[in-house]
């Protein structure tokens, strides 16, 4: 807020569905006893939020410990373990929707699971975003260094 006070941050926590957080939510997040990692969600979630931000600069950055297991079906979260193609093709589709909104999408994995590197593979390919290896101790100043990074990009 001081360095950038023109940027916006909206924060977006997902397990089963997704829920707009605020700054503080994220010092008392705790274990939920719900099952999934619904990025579909999440990403539709992120577009609705980032579609009514007058800012022409827009991105997601996601940070993951786990690959898509749950979808919605109209209201209701359904989940698989293991994913299933249904929740896969459903969130490829949605974090294209923001692809083509001409939202990035940056992600920082926590684990490197092989289910969870072959749907990064996949999201990268459908949306030219990025992908990052991040242990979990490192992660905060992971994030803001690719944030600054994308900032000076845009400013040259």
């Amino acid at each position: 807020r001081g360095k950038y006070p023109q940027d916006s941050l909206y924060l977006v926590g997902f397990s089963d569905y997704a829920r707009s957080m605020q700054p503080a939510d994220l010092a008392s997040a705790g274990w939920e006893q719900v099952h999934g990692t619904n990025m579909q969600h999440a990403f539709i979630l992120a577009r609705r939020l980032l579609a009514e931000d007058p800012r022409g600069v827009k991105q997601v950055i996601m940070v993951t410990d786990g690959e898509p297991t749950t979808h919605l079906e109209g209201e209701h979260a359904i989940f698989n373990w293991p994913p299933v193609r249904t929740t896969i093709e459903k969130t490829l589709r949605e974090a294209m929707r923001l692809a083509r909104s001409g939202i990035s999408i940056n992600v920082f994995m926590l684990e490197h699971s092989e289910g969870l590197m072959s749907f990064m593979d996949r999201l990268t390919r459908v949306t030219g975003g990025r992908v990052f290896l991040s242990p979990s101790e490192e992660i905060g100043s992971d994030v803001i260094r690719e944030y600054l990074r994308g900032r000076q990009r845009r400013a040259s």
